[in-house]
């Protein structure tokens, strides 16, 4: 593992892992906010600057940004989620310098100006327009909301109503509170210089200046119980059913990935093969785990129609009430390992999955995790763990509903 970490002039950490056999490298900028840091009255602004530092800074337009990329072959993305924002480039590696060189640009330049700053308001009100035309996207929205009390529970984008009252102020104000030396991590994964990268980023982002100011941040969080139902004319009836999850760092986070992966992960699971396989009830049908720093949430969706619907709740609740139990059988938990064991290996096959598992790793735990731990951790997991977490997170007291349809 030829990995290296060291610190940019303003304390940045700085990761990097050489791999000689390829020929590209992947570089990522990630910040410690999201969705889940925003003040009130700050509801949706991690992602509108995500948009807005794509939009021009003071040496180059919003179409020189990505248009000196486009030019070099490569690709820039970024994303916002609860806990964290993030900016990253794909290059070949004799073009890794003017991917940089762009994403410097883009953090000590960014101007904010007035026009771009209605125009983006506007882009995002449609990227909410959109979502909410989508059933599937306004049940997820809606029921991470009900089922979580807590900043945890809010929507990334934010609403349109909160949205047209953001101003410059507020704007520039949340960048310097949050994009600060001690917020950031940077990973670059691939076939790269060590010094020029390091040379490079010091005298670009290794520059940026700790302008912020104290915010009081509450992140406590609690599941709900109960049933929230949104009636909207749709050709399906779509519901998600919830209980207790588990954190980020809870020694618990691979068994209960191992029980999701048994219930909804695959075309082979459980639920997949009753609702839709054995009895036609669903076309879509998936668990999945939303974890925090605070705790986390257990979801299953389904879409299937107004004469079924209470049928497919019950056949969740009697897989649910099954599994805390009597667990899961032998052969369900090696599949579910050889399953994980398969994405971490696919994960290492890029500089993108590494550039991600590096800055993932430090942003968890402080520190690079080497992969043979991580598998030793999977490996480990047993049939009696699975009961044991079982026996907490399928209680009943954590159940509940959104249900979104002809009801």
């Amino acid at each position: 593992m030829n990995i290296t970490v060291e610190k940019l002039t303003n304390g940045i950490p700085l990761l990097m892992e050489n791999i000689k056999s390829i020929n590209t490298a992947s570089l990522g900028i990630f910040i410690k906010t999201g969705g889940k840091n925003e003040l009130l009255g700050e509801e949706g602004i991690s992602h509108f600057i995500e948009h807005l530092l794509f939009k021009g800074t003071e040496k180059r337009t919003s179409k020189e940004l990505s248009e000196e990329i486009d030019n070099q072959g490569g690709m820039i993305n970024a994303y916002t989620s609860a806990e964290k924002t993030a900016y990253y480039i794909q290059m070949t590696s004799s073009s890794l310098s003017v991917g940089i060189d762009i994403l410097n640009d883009m953090f000590l330049n960014s101007t904010f100006t007035d026009e771009n700053i209605e125009r983006e308001r506007n882009v995002i009100i449609e990227e909410i327009k959109m979502y909410e035309d989508i059933p599937e996207e306004v049940v997820h929205e809606e029921n991470i909301r009900f089922a979580i009390t807590g900043v945890q529970g809010r929507s990334i984008a934010g609403t349109i109503e909160g949205l047209k009252k953001i101003t410059r102020k507020d704007i520039i104000k949340y960048f310097k509170d949050t994009y600060t030396p001690k917020n950031i991590v940077i990973s670059v994964a691939g076939n790269f210089d060590f010094s020029e990268v390091l040379n490079q980023l010091n005298d670009g982002i290794g520059q940026l200046k700790d302008e912020s100011t104290p915010r009081d941040f509450n992140g406590e969080m609690s599941i709900n119980s109960g049933e929230k139902i949104i009636n909207q004319d749709t050709n399906q009836v779509h519901l998600c059913f919830n209980t207790k999850g588990v954190s980020n760092l809870d020694d618990n986070r691979i068994p209960v990935s191992v029980i999701s992966n048994v219930l909804g992960g695959n075309m082979s699971s459980r639920l997949f093969q009753e609702i839709r396989e054995e009895r036609g009830l669903a076309y879509s049908v998936y668990s999945y785990s939303s974890s925090f720093d605070e705790g986390g949430l257990f979801t299953i969706y389904a879409g299937t129609t107004h004469e079924n619907y209470k049928e497919v709740i019950e056949i969740i609740e009697s897989e649910l009430k099954d599994i805390y139990s009597n667990g899961i059988t032998e052969k369900e938990l090696q599949k579910a390992k050889n399953q994980f064991l398969s994405m971490v290996t696919f994960g290492l096959e890029s500089s993108k999955g590494k550039m991600s598992r590096l800055a993932n790793s430090y942003l968890l735990y402080g520190k690079i995790k080497p992969i043979s731990d991580v598998i030793k951790e999977i490996e480990k997991v047993t049939l009696e763990d699975i009961k044991k977490v079982a026996k907490d997170i399928f209680d009943e007291k954590y159940y509940s509903k959104t249900i979104l349809g002809n009801i």
